[in-house]
Order: C-alpha cells, then structure tokens, then sequence
C-alpha cells in the first residue's frame, strides 16, 4: 500500500498543471476581501488544495471528511474561516458546527469567529460582502429548518455537550432526525483528540478514552446522514506514525504544513 497521503497527490497534480503551463487553482477573490489578515503563501495552498478536492464529482464520497495538520500557530482557524465562506458561498451550506474538547477553545473561537471588535476577530470588521450582497453569522443553538438568505448559521460547542445532546435528547434540542434534514459542516479543532477508536483498536481503554471513542462514534454519525455533510479537521499533533490512524487518514489529509516547515519559513 502507498504510503502517499492526499496532500502529496494533489501537490503532485498541481505540480503536472505547472509543467502543462497551467495555473493552479486562484483563490476567488472574496475570501481575501472578507478576511481580517492576509493569507499566507501557505495557507493559500491549504486553500487551494480544499477547493481542488470539493470541485470534483466524487466530493460527497471521497472529500467529504477532510484533516488540515498543520503546525500551532500558522493560522488554522484563519484557513477555517475562509473555508466557511467558500463552503457557504460556493456550495450552499448554511449550517456549520464547530466543536472542541474544551470550553476555553470554544470561547476563544467563538471571539475569532464572531466578535468584530475583537483584534482576533478573523473576518473583514467593516462586514462581510459576496457579489455585493452583505452576509451575515448568526450563532444558533438550533438550526432554522427555513433559513434566511445571506446567513451563516453556526453553533459552537464542546464535544462532550454536542455528544450529551444527541445521546440524551431533550425537548427543542438537537436530535439526529432533527439534523437528518439538513446540510451540516462539522469543524473539529484539534481533531485528533476523537479518534481514541482508531488509535487504540480492540485495546483496553481509559475513561478518557473510552469518552472519545464515544465522541468520534457521534461524529461519524452525523456525517453519515447525508453525503453532501462535510468534517473538517484541524490539528496540530496528528500522529500520522500510528498505522491505523495512518490507513484511516491517508486519504484525508489534505494539507500537511508541520512545525520544521513552518520554522523554516519564518513565520
């Protein structure tokens, strides 16, 4: 078997694009237009690299659960953040929910995300603007069945009340049938925390573990009640070595920008 994950493959087609006098894939202007900062060589790559794999007809089967593995500090949830305008913009999705294994992560993306005073507010302060029209985030507990047009909808939780709610459904509160009819994107920071199945296989497992193999079991779920619902990972610390995680991410990580590559950069 290959040892080759998808960020080699589509950096080698890109590299055949180059040879045949073809240019890569730009990046639409309005990603850069609703950021806050500028996108680095790097993160443009990263970028490019996503839009090649949702611009193929096999997307809803084999791009559909994506990993970014790239290094603290290069700005992630800046390649996050532009993912969600062009998923919204391009692809239609609405309904985005991010999640994390602590409360302080969901807090502070949620600044990132949503708080336009903040200095690490990631979108463009002044507001967002597609085609002319003005676009706006509305964080939900609930997703609308009828959304409103020009709306990204986004709920920010942790895992472990993501997973409470769906396991111990509550009057008005999120359920599987609820989220069946509607087109979900799932954002997981540090996405190598909910793999514990994976990781350690039929091994014993701690309670910690135990509670992540029931978390990534959640997530699987979700992304199973339709093909067009889309997990993008992000991670700094995916232990590629592993060789189950390794057969099961090989096909899914998109993009690999590691701390020696970031360190050799500069940045």
């Amino acid at each position: 078997m290959s040892k080759e994950i998808l960020h080699a493959v589509i950096s080698r087609n890109f590299e055949d694009l180059t040879k045949l006098h073809e240019l890569p894939l730009e990046l639409p202007l309005y990603l850069q237009d609703n950021l806050n900062h500028k996108i680095r060589p790097y993160q443009e790559q990263a970028l490019q690299h996503f839009i090649y794999t949702q611009r193929s007809d096999a997307a809803d089967i084999a791009y559909n659960h994506l990993l970014f593995h790239m290094a603290t500090g290069s700005g992630k949830t800046l390649v996050l953040a532009a993912s969600i305008l062009y998923l919204f913009k391009e692809k239609g999705y609405q309904n985005f929910i991010f999640f994390a294994d602590s409360d302080a992560i969901v807090k502070k993306t949620r600044d990132n995300l949503t708080n336009t005073v903040s200095p690490k507010y990631l979108f463009n302060p002044k507001g967002i603007f597609i085609e002319g029209q003005p676009i706006y985030i509305q964080t939900v507990d609930m997703f609308p069945l009828q959304p409103t047009p020009n709306t990204i909808y986004l709920k920010l939780t942790s895992i472990q009340k993501l997973h409470g709610d769906l396991m111990e459904p509550k009057e008005n509160g999120l359920t599987f049938d609820y989220i069946e009819e509607l087109k979900i994107v799932m954002l997981a920071d540090e996405a190598h925390h909910y793999f514990a199945d994976t990781k350690r296989d039929k091994k014993k497992l701690t309670k910690k573990e135990a509670d992540m193999r029931s978390w990534e079991r959640t997530i699987e779920n979700i992304l199973s009640l339709k093909h067009s619902n889309r997990l993008l990972g992000f991670s700094a610390t995916f232990n590629l070595e592993n060789d189950l995680l390794f057969s099961k991410m090989q096909n899914k990580v998109v993009y690999q920008y590691d701390l020696k590559k970031f360190m050799e950069h500069k940045y």
